[in-house]
């Protein structure tokens, strides 16, 4: 069922589906044993269901995006070429490349603000 009524399946059931689920590897991406990440939806039956069976199997941190941490270099010669590669590739069509670009950009500003004499009255 798409959206189970809960008044109909008992805990045994949900436990039954539960092993069925595993040994499978129906929760699975590509239904691969040796995979770590599993099949997502935003449907009723994933969230309330499978999602919580996949966090008691393999613990709940491994459900979800996470994020992605760019680590960028502190010259800005390196980082201005790393900045046109991104942009070459923002007019590629590469939609991804937004927040590194925007990463850069502030730390050219971060440095250029760095460098500016201090002059006090």
């Amino acid at each position: 069922m798409k959206e189970p009524d809960k008044n109909i399946y008992t805990d045994g059931d949900r436990t039954n589906y539960a092993e069925i689920l595993e040994k499978t590897s129906a929760m699975k991406h590509g239904n691969n044993p040796a995979s770590n990440k599993p099949k997502s939806s935003k449907w009723y039956k994933y969230k309330t269901i499978i999602k919580p069976i996949w966090e008691e199997l393999y613990g709940a941190g491994t459900v979800g995006r996470g994020l992605k941490t760019a680590v960028i270099p502190s010259d800005p010669e390196e980082l201005t070429d790393r900045l046109d590669l991104l942009l070459a590739s923002k007019m590629a069509g590469n939609t991804g490349v937004g927040n590194e670009a925007i990463s850069i950009c502030d730390e050219l500003l971060r440095q250029k603000e760095m460098s500016k004499p201090n002059y006090k009255k």
